[in-house]
């Protein structure tokens, strides 16, 4: 009788292991065998309810646009579409990847990061930092050191290509990009961010003295010479936006922000009020800052 449950027993695990060998890796399928058959029906049962519990949490494609949208919305949290540790995930909260999952996730999460575009993610990455677990740390330590390694290159390369040839405005082009990308990846320090923020400005002055008919340039090169506290620099470039682009809205909220940024609140004013009366079309961007000025009483000087 006993060899008989036995082998039945058997039979089920190699029945259940040949299931496994179809939906998984040969890996999770042999540890999944040796677990059913060391734990007579408490281990089939085990990996019975751990199935029904994945499907009672799959969310439906409704809940998940909803949940995209809000990770998009938040600040604290980014994510990562495609990212696929066993073909189960199709968008993966960064954060819960490091944090929640395994040590065996985490470390596949990293790799596959180190593999990939990971710029966006450096945040996370530090954090990663300080994982108790030390491989965790090492990767994110990896992927954080390559990422630099890979920005002082192209940094380098486009220097070089602007030194070489400085009237060329798709070398400047190409050099703002990869500077604006360093500044906002996070990876610079204090020292090295204000270093390339001076020499965005200069680079951003250089195209539009050549080519002054991109708005973002002059938003960017506004902005950060107010950041610097250059504000000669930032008063001269406001006028030239403002006369290159006499019937857009965008002069007037770089004009907005330069004159708080000095506290010159009666000049702010007088942009807020022409704004309010003019016939200019104003897109649903700059009526909600007018609307949000309109809260406070500001302080003439």
């Amino acid at each position: 009788m006993i060899y008989s449950i036995i082998l039945i027993h058997l039979l089920i695990s190699l029945i259940y292991f040949a299931f496994c060998l179809k939906y998984l890796e040969i890996q999770e399928s042999i540890y999944r065998f040796i677990i059913v058959l060391v734990l007579p029906v408490f281990g089939l049962i085990f990996f019975i309810l751990v199935g029904i519990f994945k499907k009672i949490i799959k969310v439906s494609d409704n809940i998940l646009e909803s949940y995209e949208k809000y990770i998009k919305d938040s600040d604290e949290i980014s994510y990562v579409k495609g990212i696929d540790f066993k073909e189960e995930i199709n968008i993966v909260p960064v954060t819960d990847s490091l944090f929640l999952s395994s040590n065996k996730d985490k470390r596949s999460y990293l790799i596959n990061l180190l593999k990939k575009d990971y710029s966006s993610h450096i945040k996370v990455l530090r954090k990663a930092l300080v994982s108790d677990d030390t491989e965790i740390s090492h990767y994110a330590g990896a992927a954080i050191m390559e990422i630099k390694k890979q920005f002082e290159s192209l940094l380098k390369s486009a220097n070089e290509k602007y030194e070489n040839n400085k009237d060329d405005i798709e070398v400047l082009r190409e050099y703002i990009d990869i500077i604006k990308r360093y500044l906002n990846s996070g990876i610079p320090d204090r020292v090295d961010y204000n270093e390339y923020k001076i020499t965005y400005s200069y680079i951003l002055e250089k195209f539009l003295l050549k080519n002054p008919a991109i708005k973002e340039y002059f938003s960017e090169k506004i902005s950060c010479d107010i950041e610097l506290g250059n504000f000669e620099s930032a008063k001269e470039f406001c006028k030239k936006f403002s006369f290159y682009f006499p019937n857009d809205e965008e002069p007037y909220l770089m004009l907005m922000k330069f004159f708080y940024a000095t506290n010159n609140y009666k000049s702010l004013n007088k942009v807020i009020d022409f704004l309010k009366n003019t016939k200019l079309k104003l897109s649903e961007k700059i009526k909600n800052i007018l609307n949000y000025w309109e809260r406070f009483d500001i302080n003439v000087h």
